[in-house]
């Protein structure tokens, strides 16, 4: 599936989690076209709503119903990738250099890297669980590494991951989980210039699962309506403060 191109309860620290580095540019939101690259998992591909793309369909429609503008979408998303299994798919240069020379960059990854140290989310082997966010922070600084131009860097936006549980109040060991993956992947962000971290782990909090997801894990339509929202106001945002 390499090579893919389709167009297309517990209190957070809110000030933890929120976009980090507002220097960020995306240098041509405003040109008559402007390339994307989708890198990463499940989420990356769509799945649970691949007809329309997932959100990266959602975010190509916002900006060209916005704009009147025309958002080309290179997706090499690819369902149950871990962050090891997308390092590995850097080693294909045609994925590298479609990255480096779209105008911004958008990754998931880290769910499954996350999920491989659960028990359906319900039980954590916690040593387990510490060790696979080590080499997911270490395989996330060099899946950066890779596809940052030195000079004239791109926009790269890391999304975070979610409880798909979405009744906070009963998953209180996930949450503090999940909390702290976050945690380290803004901490992996906040060493690379152009990169930043997007939230997502309260967009569905107390939500009805049945209308916002696909199946237990992958949101269906109206649930990556909602990611796709947050990422095209986050590029926005970060073109309107060049």
């Amino acid at each position: 599936m390499v090579g893919i191109k389709r167009k297309s309860t517990l209190v957070i620290v809110a000030s933890l989690l929120v976009l980090f580095s507002i220097s960020l540019v995306v240098y041509s939101f405003n040109s008559e076209e402007m390339e994307v690259t989708a890198l990463g998992d499940s989420l990356a591909y769509g799945l649970g709503n691949t007809s329309d793309n997932g959100y990266i369909g959602d975010v190509e429609k916002r900006y060209e119903d916005d704009l009147d503008k025309q958002l080309v979408v290179h997706d090499f998303g690819v369902p149950n990738d871990t962050s090891t299994d997308l390092l590995k798919r850097l080693s294909n240069p045609e994925i590298v250099d479609t990255a480096k020379k779209s105008d911004f960059i958008l990754i998931n990854i880290g769910t499954n890297d996350f999920l491989k140290s659960t028990n359906h989310l319900t039980k954590f082997n916690k040593e387990e669980l510490a060790a696979n966010e080590e080499i997911y922070k270490e395989n996330l600084n060099q899946i950066i590494q890779k596809i940052q131009k030195k000079d004239n860097p791109k926009t790269i936006y890391i999304l975070g991951i979610y409880n798909p549980k979405v009744k906070w109040s009963d998953m209180s060991d996930v949450n503090e989980a999940v909390l702290n993956w976050n945690r380290s992947t803004i901490e992996v962000t906040k060493k690379h210039k152009n990169t930043a971290f997007i939230r997502t782990d309260d967009l569905f909090i107390n939500k009805k699962k049945q209308e916002y997801f696909s199946d237990k894990l992958h949101p269906n339509e109206k649930g990556y309506a909602l990611i796709g929202k947050r990422v095209y106001e986050t590029i926005k945002q970060s073109s309107n403060e060049k």
